[in-house]
């Protein structure tokens, strides 16, 4: 049974983990701009992204992206433009759906990916990326960092 080893600290940590300490949590947020120029079209975030996990000057947390916007999407996965292709087919078939009901289909609102020494944690060929929906436009991106 972990035992509290102050304020904040459970320890030890569970098999293969680290032990958790919360005494000197921050938050950094920002707001970004990303420019869409085809329906359905995809924007590559990640290094904005990073650069807001730099400039936080937070370590080790997690980084929240949210899109407020109801007819765009957040992904993560490979930005191959095979991929990509095949999404933009996927989307393609659920054109009878408002761009809303197709954003639910196709990714979140918003994704929770690790920050570890300072680096977004994504996988080798990973991207974040927004997907457009609605119609070409500006659109408001809100990353936030939690950690130390």
């Amino acid at each position: 049974m972990p035992k509290r080893a102050g304020a904040g600290t459970i320890w030890p940590p569970a098999k293969g983990g680290i032990g958790i300490h919360l005494a000197n949590m921050r938050t950094h947020q920002v707001e970004c701009t990303a420019r869409t120029r085809d329906v359905p079209g995809f924007v590559d975030l990640t290094d904005d992204i990073q650069r807001a996990v730099t400039a936080s000057g937070i370590s080790d947390g997690q980084v929240t992206i949210f899109s407020p916007d109801t007819t765009c999407a957040l992904v993560v996965n490979e930005r191959e433009s095979g991929l990509l292709e095949d999404i933009k087919r996927t989307i393609g078939r659920l054109n009878s759906n408002g761009a809303e009901q197709r954003a639910g289909i196709v990714g979140a609102t918003s994704v929770v990916l690790p920050a570890v020494e300072g680096e977004l944690r994504l996988g080798t060929w990973q991207r974040v990326l927004l997907v457009e929906l609605g119609e070409p436009s500006e659109r408001s991106v809100v990353i936030q960092i939690v950690g130390e």
